[in-house]
């Protein structure tokens, strides 16, 4: 969620938190660090601390069926939930996410514009770099992670970078 999702978007376009369950400050500070997250995890005022939900989940409970993954919402700009799942699906969430945004130009570091940035987009880049293959504008603009307007082996390193983190 964080590499896939967070880490993608303008934060003015798009926000994330995550809601837990437990009510030791501790427990969640130790989960941020481990999974070096940056997006913001909130208590669920009303949760008892334990398995059982809160107030945000009992306003938003799903069955699921015994499922231990936590629930996914997107929220639309009017309060209205666009997506809900109880397994983590980045890239139906990146779907819907370009739908809200209506966002044609895609995320930065996703060259070939599948939703997910990965190996492939690494492929790519190095292809536009050694001239195998020409890039289009907009992949021009996918492929310069630094925006220092110049596709070179900067942005390969800063996207190995994006994948591994």
């Amino acid at each position: 969620m964080e590499t896939a999702l967070w880490l993608n978007f303008d934060q003015e376009q798009v926000q994330m938190v995550g809601i837990s369950n437990t009510n030791s400050q501790t427990i969640i500070s130790n989960f941020i660090e481990e999974n070096s997250l940056t997006f913001p995890i909130l208590y669920d005022s009303g949760s008892s601390g334990g398995v059982q939900g809160g107030d945000t989940y009992d306003l938003y409970y799903m069955p699921n069926d015994g499922s231990p993954y936590p629930r996914d919402f997107i929220i639309n700009q009017e309060g209205i939930i666009a997506y809900a799942n109880n397994e983590i699906d980045t890239e139906w969430m990146l779907s819907i996410i370009y739908d809200l945004i209506d966002n044609t130009n895609g995320i930065i570091g996703d060259i070939n514009q599948d939703y997910v940035i990965n190996v492939l987009d690494i492929i790519n880049l190095i292809n536009f770099i050694l001239g195998t293959e020409i890039p289009d504008n907009n992949q021009i603009t996918l492929s310069d992670l630094n925006s220092d307007e110049i596709v070179n082996i900067l942005d390969v390193v800063m996207l190995v970078n994006l994948i591994l983190n």
